[in-house]
């Protein structure tokens, strides 16, 4: 059975469609946990309207905590084999679009996580700004790092699993067991941001296994998402990149700096 893990803060002018194209395009057994954390618009109400229509639902809150705290939320309360998490910017498109996404686990046996969004490849920088200067959470730290090797809808053909280093969610699957085993996303990434990536990075060195992108049809516009201003990454986005980034470059460093892995894998 999969876990469909949506987190949802303000979105009721979206959620609609969201919820509608879940229910479409969902196949086989499956619960859906949905975390309202935070809404002070409609997006409860839409929710509830559209409750019945879910064999299996779950309706979780959480006090405007934002993304890792809200997924682990569903994480942890899922009984799914599988996890998928889904953004509530996220328009499904594509019929069975989830047993599409478990593909990879059942015809490799190394998988952790497919995102259906984007794998790539964390290398240093070696021009960083950050080289040599002092502690400051203003510095760009966000720029120890760069991400390379991009695996994604427009570059990769629909039936290659793209392994590399490292996923962006959502859609994000994830096999829930070994998820178990890395004690789910580290809330020392909160409020958002790179979560996903040490998560990668954490497994890497635990269970050794691989995560990729095989892609599935789906829309998601970034002037939908919550962590933008006037159509520039949000201050508050920004000032977490910076310390998430610090946290992920100690603790991963001696990964980043010997890791990089483009394994193209046909599915038949």
């Amino acid at each position: 059975m999969h876990s469909l893990i949506l987190t949802v803060h303000n979105k009721g002018w979206l959620l609609g469609d969201v919820l509608d194209r879940i229910k479409k395009y969902t196949s086989g057994p499956y619960e859906l946990i949905a975390i309202l954390d935070g809404c002070s618009d409609n997006s409860e109400e839409v929710l509830m309207s559209r409750k019945n229509q879910f064999d299996k639902i779950k309706v979780l809150y959480t006090p405007d905590v934002f993304e890792t705290k809200a997924n682990n939320t569903g994480l942890k309360a899922s009984i799914g084999d599988y996890n998928i998490i889904i953004q509530d910017d996220m328009l499904i498109n594509e019929h069975s679009w989830n047993l599409r996404m478990q593909k990879p686990f059942d015809e490799f046996g190394d998988v952790f996580a497919v995102t259906a969004r984007t794998a790539h490849n964390w290398i240093f920088n070696p021009n960083s700004v950050h080289i040599g200067m002092q502690e400051n959470l203003d510095s760009c730290w966000c720029d120890i790092c760069l991400h390379v090797d991009h695996a994604e809808q427009r570059n990769i053909h629909r039936d290659v699993f793209a392994v590399r280093n490292s996923v962006n969610r959502g859609p994000l699957m994830i096999d829930h067991s070994d998820l178990e085993k890395m004690n789910y996303l580290d809330e020392a990434f909160m409020p958002q941001d790179m979560d996903d990536h040490d998560l990668c990075y954490r497994m890497h060195k635990k269970l050794n296994k691989v995560v990729g992108c095989y892609w599935i049809d789906f829309i998601s516009d970034n002037d939908w998402g919550g962590t933008r201003e006037n159509g520039q990454p949000a201050k508050w986005l920004l000032k977490a990149h910076h310390k998430n980034m610090k946290i992920f470059w100690e603790r991963h460093q001696d990964l980043i700096n010997k890791m990089r892995i483009i394994d193209n894998r046909k599915l038949s």
